[in-house]
């Protein structure tokens, strides 16, 4: 079984084995005569994705109650995954969604780590220092390079434990892993999307 996460980077697969990422430009023909599953949040692929009849789109099949409006299927499927919890999706954009009991109690978005450098490179070039993930959260800042580092890592570290309050963190996406460090409670799964999505699979096309 063959499963699809596209971003607005790249394309994830998993394959019951092994993750793995494809450009957005090369996938579409690749993978075009193979049956697969997949979600979609990039806007600019939807309605080339339509005529693909191998390829069937789990949104269709998503079973989800959330009172938050415009909750995105990536988010909705990584919280089918967790189901109690905090589902923390470290990409292009930083989502962070609580669930109780299989139940949505909502969630933030920020940007990522990336969105943060390029940002601080548009207010000046003294500011072009990059993130260092090696910063201690626990001590201020003596040079340029840690208070940058400093101020948006224990923003995005303190804004997490906000919301989950004791309660497990799951961590997934490209940047999951640099997070893991600062918090407690934590577990880094590359996995998780596909675990939703298999998940939807099993209950809705079995």
């Amino acid at each position: 079984m063959l499963l699809c996460d596209i971003g607005n980077s790249y394309a994830h697969f998993f394959d019951g084995k092994r993750v793995w990422k494809e450009s957005l430009e090369e996938f579409l023909d690749k993978y075009f005569n193979e049956k697969l599953y997949f979600i979609n949040v990039n806007q600019k692929l939807k309605d080339r994705l339509k005529d693909i009849k191998n390829w069937i789109n789990l949104e269709e099949y998503i079973e989800f109650k959330t009172t938050y409006k415009g909750l995105g299927v990536d988010r909705k499927v990584l919280c089918l995954a967790i189901e109690d919890g905090v589902g923390v999706d470290a990409g292009s954009a930083i989502t962070v969604d609580l669930m109780v009991k299989k139940e949505h109690k909502g969630g933030f978005i920020l940007p990522g780590f990336k969105a943060y450098e390029d940002a601080f490179k548009e207010i000046s070039s003294i500011l072009d220092k990059g993130i260092d993930f090696s910063v201690n959260l626990n001590s201020l800042p003596k040079n340029t390079k840690e208070a940058i580092s400093y101020g948006v890592i224990k923003s995005i570290v303190c804004l997490i434990n906000d919301i989950a309050k004791g309660k497990k963190i799951f961590l997934t996406g490209g940047d999951g892993k640099k997070l893991l460090p600062f918090l407690e409670n934590a577990k880094y799964d590359e996995k998780l999307i596909f675990y939703g999505m298999k998940k939807i699979i099993k209950d809705r096309l079995c």
